[in-house]
């Protein structure tokens, strides 16, 4: 455990090293693929940025968890777990070290009193508060843990590991509840419905493989209650899967992979939900709902554009957004859903208008490298954005009275 002043003197130093992160385990820990929480203000957020408040926190590529007041976030580096004021950026609570080695996952449980880390040496669940491990370490996966989540009543832990399991454990003891078996290689993501009766999981593949298992691109739809599957595995096809994301009621799944194809999913049957969405002739990198379910976002990977749909009429809702020179691999809609933010290989951050697709305001520059995750806070007046320059940003938006 450390001291505030601790904390202070690492706000100012670098990081140690980048932990190897791949885009569909950053949806867990992103939250892409929860329900997105209704904006409780009236005021839209505009796209005008300030400097970032407090600039710069060091912190492991992508890895961001939001407390679910909005008043703290945390960051994770080389085994290490920060928490920072999202008013001021600096060190708020206490800071703890979890693991040995590299972590690659941070969440924090719906009632904001828990944290639960995924690493190399597995997973864990510690008090946000006092900074003490809670219950035991969550021992059977075979390998490094990929992703965490909470249920979204706070009952249950999920984890996804490089052994091809998915384990469900009791947040307040840390027993091992279930196992989920079926992926035929490594399992890099794991999210719950909004409702929590289901839960998804993305398979490994390539040299996001750290197993001798076969390839597994899939991703499976589990109920919760059982640990039955529902339906067969979900093909995407293609090549490996990058994104999946839930509506905000549930009822729908969203995936993409390496090939052109984003195809939606009911959930109720794990059957296809109508024909796919066309969205490129390259890799759809990531992809997020709006609050209303409406609009679905999609990135490609291969002319670097942005394209918002009608959920409803399975058709372009807008023009491509344009602007960044490099893919978009992360993607978030402000709590309202009037605003969306992209974040790109070429370094930025670009706020778009989602009605019209129109720009807001200049790109948030800053980075470093790749900007792999981003998270607004609840009330949508701040953005926090990580990436491969081992660096967390926390920016302070700009308000503006409703169009």
């Amino acid at each position: 455990m450390t001291t505030e002043r601790d904390d202070r003197s690492a706000f100012r130093r670098s990081a140690g090293r980048i932990a190897a992160v791949t885009m569909i385990g950053l949806l867990a820990s992103t939250g892409a693929a929860t329900a997105v929480r209704a904006d409780p203000h009236p005021a839209r957020t505009a796209g005008a940025a300030g400097v970032p408040s407090r600039s710069v926190m060091p912190g492991t590529a992508g890895i961001i968890a939001v407390r679910p007041d909005g008043k703290v976030f945390a960051t994770a580096s080389t085994g290490k777990v920060k928490q920072w004021n999202t008013a001021t950026g600096g060190p708020a609570g206490t800071s703890f070290a979890a693991h040995a080695g590299p972590l690659h996952a941070i969440v924090f449980s719906p009632d904001g009193k828990l944290l639960a880390v995924a690493g190399d040496r597995g997973a864990s669940i510690w008090d946000a508060g006092s900074g003490e491990r809670s219950g035991p370490v969550l021992t059977g996966h075979g390998g490094p843990v990929r992703s965490v989540a909470f249920s979204p009543s706070g009952r249950l832990v999920a984890t996804a590991g490089d052994d091809g399991t998915v384990r469900l454990w009791n947040a307040a003891t840390g027993d091992p509840v279930r196992t989920l078996t079926g992926h035929t290689g490594g399992v890099r993501s794991v999210v719950f419905s909004p409702d929590g009766r289901l839960l998804v999981t993305a398979g490994a593949t390539g040299r996001d493989k750290t197993t001798d298992a076969d390839d597994d691109n899939t991703v499976r739809l589990w109920r919760t209650g059982t640990g039955r599957p529902v339906g067969e595995a979900l093909s995407i096809s293609p090549g490996p899967v990058f994104a999946v994301s839930f509506t905000p009621d549930g009822e729908l799944l969203a995936t993409s992979g390496g090939g052109r194809v984003v195809r939606l999913w009911d959930t109720a049957t794990a059957d296809p939900d109508g024909d796919p969405l066309v969205s490129s002739s390259a890799p759809v990198f990531a992809l997020t709902f709006n609050a209303g379910g409406k609009l679905l976002a999609t990135s490609s990977g291969g002319d670097n554009t942005v394209q918002l749909w009608d959920t409803a009429s399975r058709r372009p809702a807008t023009a491509p957004l344009t602007g960044h020179t490099g893919p978009v691999r992360a993607m978030r809609f402000s709590p309202g859903g009037n605003l969306l933010a992209t974040g790109s290989d070429d370094g930025t951050v670009r706020l778009w208008d989602a009605a019209t697709g129109k720009p807001e305001g200049k790109p948030l520059t800053g980075h470093d490298g790749p900007v792999w995750a981003l998270r607004f806070t609840p009330d949508g007046k701040r953005l926090i954005t990580a990436g491969a320059d081992e660096r967390v940003r926390l920016w302070t938006l700009a308000t503006r009275d409703p169009a």
